[in-house]
């Protein structure tokens, strides 16, 4: 039963990181109430990551932050499922 809270938790980080991906790219929805919920839940995340990638390479056009995050969530899954069980 926890195992299953657990795995459900991290992907929908995961998926909400998705979605602020996607969300990213279409600029007509940026004021949408559940968009902003979105943004604001998985900025906190994102933002160590981008400063983190803007020291290690300046002026990158791409934003390699979700992908870095993602990785991380499932490391982080896998080391706690590996502890608890």
């Amino acid at each position: 039963m926890i195992i299953n809270i657990i795995i459900t938790l991290f992907n929908l980080l995961e998926l909400a990181i998705l979605l602020e991906v996607i969300i990213s790219w279409i600029p007509q929805i940026r004021d949408n109430k559940v968009v902003s919920t979105i943004h604001n839940f998985v900025y906190p995340m994102m933002e160590p990551l981008k400063t983190l990638q803007d020291r290690l390479i300046p002026g990158l056009p791409i934003d390699f932050s979700p992908i870095i995050a993602i990785f991380i969530l499932d490391v982080l899954k896998k080391l706690l499922l590996g502890i608890l069980f």
